[in-house]
């Protein structure tokens, strides 16, 4: 029963606090190894050709909490690599500041977290929370309400403990900015709509020709409107489960984890319409 929880934002994020306390509160043991600092956008880069350290910061001897200086891949190597998480049967990586959706898993080392664990075995769950404003920003800058996102992590942890994701896959979570409105939807990743040229350098503090990539731009990159993607579910304030398939040509495998999501978000359906009731 013991889950393996890391994350991109750090050890001292308020989304990996509201996992943690979320999952405990669920009867769930948790053993935390997340990054000494943000490490956002990392996707799966790991560390080879120099030594990781990780320090005991915080928890109790169950429960601990420890910080590594490396990428969250790292977190997760060292955590089932070594004796520190060894026993773990789920990884859990979140809740992350800000959506991680469609094509910005690719980029995301909270999801690519998650995708270290199913190749290493294990269930890999990442989580992650829109911002109050409901944007699709590549880096949110808003607050967040963990309510919903700490439901989600508990309710996906325990369903695979009870009940194995199949090898080699990942679940995808993303909670809207706001209280669901519409259930929760399993869904297929998004695209985004970038378009080769035109993109143009900034002036910052420390001068001419940065390119930011949109990331601090008040509009939010386009992206394809396409029904059935998890950018549509939280655009209609719903939870969005999106499986993945590590399992390179065993489609079945495929249609385990996309019956597996379905029965997540019955479960996670029923428990939003106690708490909210």
């Amino acid at each position: 029963m013991t889950i393996l929880l890391t994350n991109d934002d750090g050890y001292q994020s308020d989304g990996l606090a509201a996992a943690r306390d979320a999952m405990l509160k669920a009867g769930l043991r948790v053993i935390t190894v997340a990054p000494d600092g943000p490490r956002s956008g990392n996707s799966r880069a790991a560390t080879f050709r120099k030594p990781v350290r990780v320090d005991r910061v915080g928890g109790d001897d169950t429960n601990p909490i420890y910080a590594c200086d490396g990428t969250p891949v790292d977190c997760i190597r060292v955590g089932l690599m070594s004796d520190l998480a060894h026993e773990a049967a789920v990884v859990v990586s979140g809740i992350n500041e800000g959506a991680n959706l469609g094509d910005d898993t690719t980029y995301s080392s909270t999801f690519g977290a998650a995708v270290e664990g199913a190749l290493l075995g294990i269930a890999g769950i990442a989580v992650s929370q829109q911002s109050r404003d409901r944007r699709f920003r590549l880096v949110d800058r808003t607050g967040y309400d963990w309510e919903t996102s700490g439901t989600v992590v508990a309710e996906l942890a325990r369903l695979a403990l009870d009940t194995p994701l199949p090898a080699r896959t990942v679940v995808n979570a993303n909670a809207p900015g706001l209280t669901p409105t519409a259930g929760t939807a399993v869904t297929r990743l998004g695209r985004r709509a970038y378009r080769r040229g035109g993109l143009e350098t900034a002036n910052t503090e420390h001068g001419h020709g940065y390119y930011t990539f949109h990331v601090n731009l008040d509009t939010d990159p386009p992206i394809h409107d396409e029904d059935g993607t998890d950018f549509a579910a939280l655009s209609e304030g719903r939870v969005a489960l999106t499986p993945v398939s590590y399992a390179w040509g065993r489609p079945e495998l495929f249609e385990q984890v996309e019956q597996w999501t379905q029965e997540a978000a019955a479960r996670i359906d029923t428990t939003l319409r106690i708490a909210h009731a």
